[in-house]
């Protein structure tokens, strides 16, 4: 069994990685630290993480490409924190597998928040007792898999948490609202257009045509709704 540390802090200044590190330690937390993304990939082959801290800005590799390789492979949370405080980075970095998006500068404070709400999402999705299985789909909340038609889905937390929940509410209209309140963590300043992308992306991933969907159906005004079969 691999060795299990709860948050990895992939920064390239030093100091700050640091700083985050003892007042994580200071709030139980264990802490490695990596500069080089390089060496995160090798890591992640032979230690486990709860929580990875992730900065765009990095030596040898930029911080949206190895999110994206991470998430390739691991479904460990993401948290990016970045001095590029835009919409189209935070969209671009959830659309690479980033569960959340924490602008530079931060507060501690709420570096720790979003930190937890990031771990009692993923500890309350593995202890929920609403597992299905149909013609199509089946929910093992074991592995934090959903299969399609037999095969495993590449889903990062929040992709997890949406299809879940139309899952296990087929027919049912949710607001992009009621949708970020469902999947608890998705602290998005660009809240809505988060959920649009995570649509999109599970529709690709289902092979789903938004213009004649088998699947997700946007309700005009509203939000979505997964369609009854």
């Amino acid at each position: 069994m691999r060795e299990k540390t709860d948050i990895l802090i992939v920064e390239d200044d030093i100091d700050l990685s640091d700083l985050i590190a003892d007042y994580l330690i200071s709030s139980d937390y264990t802490v490695d630290i990596l500069h080089d993304p390089l060496k995160v990939l090798m890591r992640l082959e032979d230690k486990s993480y709860k929580l990875i801290l992730l900065d765009l800005s990095l030596p040898k590799m930029d911080g949206l490409i190895l999110c994206e390789r991470i998430r390739k492979k691991y479904s460990i949370p993401i948290i990016i924190m970045s001095a590029r405080d835009n919409v189209s980075d935070k969209v671009l970095g959830l659309e690479k597998g980033a569960d959340d998006y924490l602008p530079k500068p931060f507060d501690t404070r709420e570096l720790i928040a979003r930190i937890q709400v990031q771990l009692r999402r993923v500890e309350n999705t593995l202890h929920t007792d609403d597992i299905f299985e149909d013609k199509e789909f089946k929910c093992d909340k074991q592995t934090m898999k959903i299969y399609f038609k037999g095969d495993a889905l590449d889903l990062t937390v929040a992709e997890f948490g949406v299809l879940k929940l139309f899952l296990q509410k087929r027919g049912i209209v949710f607001s992009r609202e009621d949708i970020l309140d469902y999947v608890d963590g998705m602290n998005w300043s660009s809240g809505d257009r988060s959920i649009d992308v995570i649509i999109s992306r599970l529709r690709a991933k289902l092979n789903d045509d938004p213009r004649k969907p088998k699947y997700f159906e946007s309700v005009r005004g509203i939000g979505y709704r997964m369609i009854l079969r």
